[in-house]
């Protein structure tokens, strides 16, 4: 197997860490789902990835990836990111965002995983 390096020149990582409160890990997950195909249609978003740490369930971290740092606070700034975010933000105790600029990326290949592959793994 070959790896794939690519340069990222502009994208934007932005790493949102999140304390899930106590008994509010399936109205964390259900906002999620709620939300996640309105922000694949915001501007120069490119996609994200919701973890929870395998050490403390309570430890969760959304990566998104933007095409740019302007689109990314554009978006942030936005009355519509408030709103949307509000229900997922009531059952979190503590967050912390952090952004980097992405330099390079490197993939094996590409990974996909279906509902019913997320509805295995979950259980």
């Amino acid at each position: 197997m070959t790896s794939v390096a690519t340069w990222c020149a502009g994208r934007l990582r932005v790493i949102f860490r999140l304390r899930v409160a106590d008994g509010a890990e399936e109205r964390f997950m259900a906002a999620y789902l709620g939300i996640r195909h309105q922000v694949s249609q915001v501007d120069g978003y490119l996609g994200d990835q919701l973890c929870q740490s395998e050490d403390d369930p309570a430890d969760w971290v959304i990566t998104s990836e933007w095409s740019s740092p302007a689109h990314f606070h554009e978006w942030e700034a936005s009355a519509g990111h408030r709103a949307l975010a509000a229900p997922l933000m009531a059952c979190v105790t503590a967050r912390e965002s952090l952004r980097y600029h992405v330099r390079l990326a490197t993939a094996a290949e590409p990974v996909s995983m279906s509902n019913e592959d997320w509805l295995e793994a979950k259980s």
